[in-house]
Parts: C-alpha cells; structure tokens; sequence
C-alpha cells in the first residue's frame, strides 16, 4: 500500500487546511478535523454551514495541508463520498512533504497588514487598506481584501507585529482567489525588504510555528 506522509501526523483527531476545489473550479480554502478511517481514507468534519454543498462534487480534488516538527506536510485527495452537512470522506491520491527552508516558513497567523498601490509617477499618496492575514513567511503573505487587486501589480505593504513598531517592504500580488462568502485572497511575493524587517518576520513565524504546535487541538464541540 502506498504510504502517505500525513497519515503518520494523524494518530489522533487533527486540525488540517482543506483547500478544495468546486463544480465552478473557484477554490474555497476551509479548515476541518481530520479521523484516519483506514488508510488511504480519511474522515473530515467542517465547523457548522461552512462546507459549500452545493458547490462540492464527488472526485472533486482536494488539498490537505498540515504544519508539523518538520515542516509542512501536504496531500493531495478526492472526494470519495458527502456523508453530512459537515462531514466528507475522501481518499488520499498523492503525498508529499518538505523541511520548510528558514527564509520561507510559513504560518498560519492573523496580523493587521495595510497596503497601497505603488505608482510610478503618482504624485498623490493613496490611502493605505488595513486588512488581516490568513499566513505569512519571510518570502510572503496571504491577506484577505474587499476590493479586486489587479495580479502582478507591486504594492507598499506595512505589517503591524504584536508589540514591534510597523514596517513597510514592497510587495507583487501573485494571486488572488474569490472568497465564498465575498471578497477576495491576495497573495503577496516581497520583492524589496530590509533584511532587519525580514528577520523580524522570520522570527515573529517561528514563535508562531512554537506555540501552535504547543497548542493542542480542542476536537470536542468543533
């Protein structure tokens, strides 16, 4: 049988990133617990009137991401059957894993970040957007927003780290995904930072990675 690297993760009720793809091929990207029924199959169980079923389709193909000692552990799966309102099985299709390298660790964190268009030759100062992280690393971050950013196009990004003075680094938007529920996903590649702001991000991610690895999942009553 083929061995997937995550199953080793989940000996017990574990908390995962589910990004999933649906019938309009947008993508939602959710979290849910995770129950190893027999490998390849795995159970995930959504919070309550988040799952899209509408929208969720049998092989449909799914994202499974899990942060652990050694890095994050992904696998690719497919819907196998809806067995609730709240509840899919799926089977695992493919697996893979890496040692997050320092400069890139990526974590899940919510950070107040704002951002304005940077325009050359602008000879007004747009109003910075205040807006919230969903991850962030020394390489990017991942921000909700209203307003449809225009892919590729750089922005002054200013991060507000609990209990540091703000920084500001220039960043490309490399993707934006819908939101299911309004609004969009933008995630920013930096392309100028100051190595000291740069390694205050990577240190303010490993503290992050520490404590919520130190913080055990609370199953009952998710």
């Amino acid at each position: 049988m083929a061995q997937f690297a995550l199953f080793k993760f989940l000996e017990k009720p574990s908390l995962l990133r589910v990004y999933i793809l649906l019938k309009d091929d947008s993508k939602a990207r959710l979290e849910a617990v995770a129950r190893i029924i027999a490998e390849p199959y795995l159970e995930l169980k959504f919070r309550p009137n988040e799952l899209p079923m509408e929208q969720v389709r049998k092989g449909g193909k799914l994202l499974l991401s899990m942060d652990t000692r050694v890095g994050t552990v992904s696998m690719y799966a497919h819907v196998d059957e809806v067995t609730s309102s709240r509840v899919l099985r799926v089977m695992a299709i493919e697996s893979f894993s890496y040692a997050q390298q320092r400069e890139y660790f990526r974590v899940n964190s919510t950070i107040k970040v704002a951002y304005k268009p940077l325009r050359a030759g602008s000879t007004t100062t747009p109003e910075a957007v205040a807006t919230a992280s969903i991850n962030l690393s020394g390489g990017g971050v991942l921000v909700s927003c209203e307003e449809r950013l225009r892919v590729f196009e750089l922005f002054e990004l200013c991060f507000y780290l609990p209990e540091q003075e703000p920084f500001w680094c220039t960043g490309q938007v490399v993707r934006l995904d819908n939101k299911l529920r309004g609004g969009y996903e933008a995630a920013f590649r930096y392309t100028n930072i100051e190595n000291e702001d740069q390694d205050r991000l990577i240190s303010f991610c490993l503290a992050e990675q520490r404590r919520l690895l130190r913080t055990k999942v609370q199953v009952a009553g998710f």
